[in-house]
């Protein structure tokens, strides 16, 4: 809520609190412990009509202030995070493709799972071929990207064996 709907749900609440006490007040008169000698130029039921009156035009304030109120997004250092999403990354050390979670947020710092080579996302895209290895060490199958370069070192996530295509 801004801080101008705030002031004005105070406000409103003020009013209100000051309506029940001065209808206290004249109910208080009425009976004959306060103010007795005093006239008020209006009775019980005329200020508990104005009440009702006050109460409805609230209730219509509040109504449109609740509807006026944009969803907020969560923002986050300045920028509105819509959901994170998860992408492939393909390593440039070790060739290793895993994923992370990406919040929108360029550049985009990542560790390699696999060598612990840091590396950071800015958005594009490289060409290539997803292939499955399986290391010739340990047996372990896994995805490298292959981006016609030659000769393609690679290296194995479970052994650490690194091994080269040509």
């Amino acid at each position: 809520m801004g801080k101008d709907k705030a002031r004005g749900a105070a406000v409103i609440t003020f009013i209100s609190l000051l309506y029940f006490i001065w209808l206290m007040v004249v109910l208080l008169k009425e009976r004959g412990y306060v103010l007795a000698g005093t006239d008020l130029f209006l009775s019980l039921k005329e200020w508990a009509i104005i009440g009702i009156i006050l109460y409805a035009i609230f209730l219509v304030m509040e109504i449109f202030y609740y509807l006026s109120t944009p969803k907020e997004e969560k923002e986050v250092g300045g920028i509105k995070l819509v959901s994170s999403v998860t992408k492939k990354v393909v390593c440039s050390n070790c060739n290793t493709v895993f994923t992370i979670t990406d919040t929108g947020v360029r550049p985009l710092r990542y560790t390699c799972p696999n060598c612990g080579a840091e590396g950071v996302l800015r958005g594009k895209v490289i060409e290539g071929v997803r292939k499955i290895i399986t290391c010739e060490s340990c047996s372990n199958s896994f995805e490298i990207y292959d981006t016609g370069e030659r000769p393609l070192k690679y290296e194995c996530p479970k052994c650490h064996f690194e091994g080269i295509i040509s």
